[in-house]
């Protein structure tokens, strides 16, 4: 059937697809949908719920954790950071890292996916895409998304990408 945002549950991992950040350079004119990825994963593994990452990774996932009404927490130090970002973050002066377009910039059109851990660890394991999954967390039962580095100290995620404004 279909993957919603509203299916996460806490001990879920966060599986993502490529890596994020910095389309701004122009990736984002020249990109293709992970439909068939998507659709290949949802056929072989079980899959609680994803979306894809076009307002930011932080803000996507925020998405995701609210509308399943748990919390997320990312291992930045896991988060894959595209070429592109790291090649921004230099480029500009303000002050941003690579780390801070991974998690905010948007049209990175990647997966963010919530599998049952028993299931995430296969599917990390076969790799069975041409783009490589990557583990960045889990879903936890505390509302909000939150953020761990190696040290393991669990900080605040301000959730930051596109925000669409509606009338």
């Amino acid at each position: 059937g279909p993957l919603r945002r509203s299916g996460a549950k806490p001990g879920d991992r966060i599986v993502v697809t490529g890596s994020f950040g910095g389309s701004i350079l122009g990736r984002h004119f020249d990109f293709e949908p992970r439909v068939s990825e998507a659709l290949l994963l949802n056929e072989r593994y079980q899959l609680h719920a994803g979306i894809d990452a076009s307002d930011g990774l932080s803000l996507d996932l925020a998405h995701v954790a609210e509308e399943s009404g748990c919390g997320a927490l990312v291992r930045i130090d896991q988060v894959p950071i595209a070429e592109d970002a790291r090649r921004l973050a230099a480029q500009l002066a303000d002050g941003s890292t690579a780390l801070d377009h991974a998690m905010g910039d948007g049209e990175d059109f990647e997966l963010i996916l919530a599998v049952p851990r028993e299931e995430a660890e296969r599917m990390l394991a076969e790799q069975p895409l041409e783009v490589p999954l990557t583990g960045i967390g889990e879903f936890i039962a505390e509302p909000g998304v939150w953020q761990a580095g190696a040290d393991g100290l669990r900080l605040p995620l301000v959730p930051r990408g596109w925000q669409h404004e509606f009338d």
